[in-house]
């Protein structure tokens, strides 16, 4: 017995050893401060981006969001599950068909793919998002039929953004 412990933690470290060199991934250090955030085609002009890791267009991706004061995301799905950690200010999710909540610096939700939610932030936040795959998003209206981004950002008081700017 005392052999199979410290033979079984070994083999366990060299896997995850091996594992981490395979991989080919180095860390990331990422700064709220020198984050460079921009905005995107389709998202509420009130909203930037930063991808800190990974790639929005593969398999996962990190991306820190900044929404302006009173900046509300409309009603939308994205084709992968998605995680969400506030890092500063107030935000309020709204889930179709649930009670909205609000969430304060360190909450967490998870939605899963295809979940109807919007997001605003009454005073601006700022948050990290983790994407299982592609990042996308589909409008849509109060039926739940997808719409074009135009016109569900002006049923929530918002204009998308027509072209990438850096801030």
């Amino acid at each position: 017995m005392r052999l199979v412990l410290p033979l079984a933690i070994s083999i366990l470290l060299i896997t995850v050893l091996i594992g981490a060199q395979q991989s080919g991934q180095q860390p990331v250090i990422a700064k709220l401060a020198t984050s460079k955030l921009a905005s995107v085609n389709e998202a509420p002009d009130c909203a930037s981006y930063a991808v800190e890791h990974g790639d929005i267009k593969g398999a996962s991706s990190v991306t820190l969001v900044k929404l302006a004061s009173g900046c509300t995301t409309a009603m939308h799905w994205h084709s992968a599950d998605e995680e969400f950690m506030l890092a500063s200010g107030t935000a309020q999710v709204q889930m179709r068909g649930e009670q909205s909540f609000t969430m304060a610096p360190g909450d967490y939700y998870f939605m899963p793919a295809h979940h109807h939610h919007q997001t605003s932030c009454p005073s601006g936040c700022t948050y990290f998002r983790y994407t299982h795959g592609p990042l996308d998003i589909h409008y849509v209206d109060a039926a739940g039929n997808e719409i074009p981004a135009e016109k569900a950002l002006a049923a929530v008081g918002e204009r998308p953004a027509t072209a990438v700017t850096q801030q």
